[in-house]
This record gives C-alpha cells, sequence and structure tokens, in this order.
C-alpha cells in the first residue's frame, strides 16, 4: 500500500452524498476535534421544551443509573446523567434549533445495530452505524464522535437501534465551517469517486 493510501485511510471517513444532495457527513473521534462555540446538552437538567440543541420526537429516556437489558452507560466513562434510545422507542428524531455543519455526541456502548443519520429537510446526506464509526464495536466501547457536513448542512438527527439500546451524553451542535483538513479530504474523496465510476463506465 503506497503512502498516499495510507494516509488517506488515517482521515476521517466521509459519508457518500446522495445524488440529489450534493451535502456529505464524514465522522472523526475524540474530543479534539469539538469546534470552539459548540452548543451542549449534557441532560443533567434536561426538558425537552428548553434544549439548547433543539427537540426530540417522541421524547428520549433519561437515565441516571444504569438498567441491565435496557440502557447502559460503562462506569470508565459515567456522566451521571445520559440519554438513551431502546428498539421499542426508535426511531427518535432530533429537530436542531437551525441549519448546522457540525454534530458531536459522547456514544456509549457502541454497538453495531446503533445507527445516526442526518438530513438536509426531507434528504438524507449522512447515515453511520456503530461499526462505521468505530471498528469491532461490541457494546463496550465509548467513543465521542464527532460529525461535519461538506457543501451543505443538515437540520435534523435521527437515532435508531434494533436492540437496547443506542446510549449517548454531552451532545454539541455548532454552524462552524468545516475545518480546512476536512475539507480538503472531502475533495479528494468526491474527486477519487469521480474518477472510479469513470473508470468502470469505461471497463
Amino acid at each position: 500500500m503506497n503512502k498516499f493510501m495510507t494516509g488517506l485511510l488515517a482521515l476521517p471517513m466521509l459519508a457518500a452524498a446522495t445524488a440529489a444532495n450534493a451535502t456529505t457527513v464524514g465522522v472523526t473521534t475524540g474530543e479534539s476535534f469539538i469546534p470552539a462555540g459548540a452548543v451542549l446538552e449534557d441532560f443533567t437538567s434536561y426538558t425537552a421544551v428548553t434544549t439548547p440543541i433543539g427537540g426530540f420526537t417522541p421524547g428520549i429516556g433519561i437515565a441516571t443509573t444504569d438498567l441491565t437489558g435496557q440502557h447502559v452507560m460503562p462506569f470508565s466513562v459515567d456522566t451521571g446523567t445520559y440519554a438513551y434510545v431502546t428498539a421499542g422507542e426508535s426511531p427518535v428524531t432530533l429537530h436542531l434549533t437551525g441549519d448546522m455543519t457540525y454534530f458531536g455526541l459522547l456514544w456509549g456502548t457502541v454497538d453495531t445495530y446503533n445507527t445516526i443519520s442526518f438530513y438536509d429537510g426531507d434528504t438524507l446526506v449522512g447515515s453511520f452505524t456503530g461499526s462505521d464509526v468505530l471498528a469491532g464495536a461490541d457494546g463496550t466501547s465509548v467513543v465521542y464522535a464527532n460529525f461535519w457536513s461538506h457543501g451543505g448542512t443538515f437540520d435534523t438527527v435521527v437515532f435508531s437501534s434494533t436492540s437496547n439500546s443506542f446510549e449517548f451524553d454531552n451532545v454539541r451542535v455548532a454552524a462552524t465551517p468545516l475545518p480546512a483538513a476536512l475539507g480538503l479530504f472531502g475533495s479528494a474523496i468526491v474527486g477519487m469517486g469521480a474518477l472510479g465510476l469513470r473508470r468502470r463506465r469505461q471497463a
């Protein structure tokens, strides 16, 4: 594998854009990627009416203690109060307060059956399962996931889980522009995708 490809694999993943929309959403992990000025919801005093990031429909579960078989936030990162979505409540939609380019969350016990999707109006612009965000997602790991849009914005986030459960905390949103490095990555992936499509058509 050449150095260029090795470098690309080290960069954040990028979800494919839909044909009708040029917006793409990429993901990277680690709290160092949180943009300055991002608005935080830590669910400590959460109410669906006053949340600074938007409103959830239907309502999400809020927990201060774990319940085996329903929701668990590992003790190593236990934040006191966290949100969760069970299979019976899935999907849950977060209607953001406006058009955003950044969304971050502490994703607890990342599972392959957890999915987070981003919409611009009715258009799906990105969707990630737990295994897209964390290789070997097995329901025991926790990661801070950062999602960035490229070429547009999103205004709705959908949490879904086909089993119990999807736990999260410390949600942050921002209308901050995409960081330059991620923007260059997005342009490179779009270019490589176009090149690959051209080669398949010629074959």
